[in-house]
C-alpha cells in the first residue's frame, strides 16, 4: 500500500512539473548570455562546496558518533555488575559481558531465555512480585534473589530495575552480594553464640551466688 501511494505521489509531481514546464519552459545554456552563464558557473561551483564541506561534517559527525558507541559498548560490557534488558514477560532480550558470567553462559545462548529459570525456587516469589511492581509502578525497585547456577551453585545479588520508555522492556542491575551475605551470617552466627556463652555464664554465677 505504502509503494502504491509513493508511485502515485511521483505521478503527479511529473504532472505538475510538465505543465510547469509548458507554461514556462526552462531556458537552456544556448539562451543564456555571457554573464548568466558565469554566474551559473559560479552557483554550481558553491553548491559544490558547500556539498563537500557537508560531507566532511557527516563524517566528522559519524566519527564521533562511532567513538561514542566503542566507549560505551567498553563501559556496558565490562562494568562489574550485570546488566539485563526483560521483556514484560521475563526474557532477556539483551545483557553484557558480566551479566552473562554471573549466569556461567555465553551471552548467544542466554539471549530470548527466562531470567526467571535462573532464579532459586525460594525467591522466585520475589523476583516475580519485582518485576510486576516494575510496570505497574513505572518507578526504580530493588529486591535481593539467589540465583541457582548450573542447578548446584548458588549466588546471592541485589537487583535494581526500571522500565523503559516505552513501557515494553525494563532494564536490571545485578550485583554480587553473596560475599556480604555470607558475612552477614557469620556475624550473625557469631551473635548467636555470643549471647549463648553470656547466658549461660550469667546462669552460672546465679547459681554460684545462690
Amino acid at each position: 500500500m505504502k509503494n502504491t501511494n509513493n508511485k502515485s505521489d511521483a505521478a503527479l509531481l511529473r504532472k505538475r512539473a510538465l505543465e510547469l514546464l509548458k507554461k514556462e519552459p526552462l531556458k537552456t545554456v544556448s539562451h543564456l548570455s555571457e554573464a548568466e552563464t558565469s554566474m551559473m558557473i559560479h552557483e554550481f561551483e558553491v553548491h559544490q562546496v558547500e556539498l563537500e564541506l557537508q560531507n566532511e561534517e557527516l563524517l566528522l559527525a559519524r566519527a564521533e558518533i562511532q567513538d561514542y558507541i566503542e566507549k560505551y559498548t567498553e563501559l556496558y560490557d565490562f562494568a562489574p555488575s550485570g546488566y539485563f534488558t526483560l521483556s514484560r514477560d521475563g526474557e532477556i532480550i539483551e545483557l553484557n559481558l558480566s551479566g552473562a558470567n554471573m549466569l556461567c553462559k555465553e551471552r548467544l545462548h542466554l539471549k530470548e531465555s527466562q531470567f526467571g529459570f535462573f532464579v532459586s525456587e525460594e525467591t522466585l516469589p520475589t523476583f516475580n512480585l519485582f518485576m510486576d511492581k516494575i510496570f505497574f509502578t513505572n518507578n526504580k525497585e530493588t529486591c535481593e534473589v539467589t540465583l541457582s547456577i548450573n542447578g548446584n551453585a548458588n549466588i546471592d545479588v541485589y537487583l535494581c530495575g526500571i522500565a523503559t520508555e516505552n513501557g515494553e522492556e525494563c532494564i536490571i542491575n545485578a550485583v554480587d552480594i553473596t560475599e556480604r551475605k555470607h558475612a552477614e551470617h557469620k556475624l550473625s552466627n557469631s551473635e548467636i553464640r555470643y549471647r549463648r556463652v553470656f547466658e549461660t555464664a550469667k546462669d552460672g554465677i546465679l547459681i554460684l551466688d545462690a
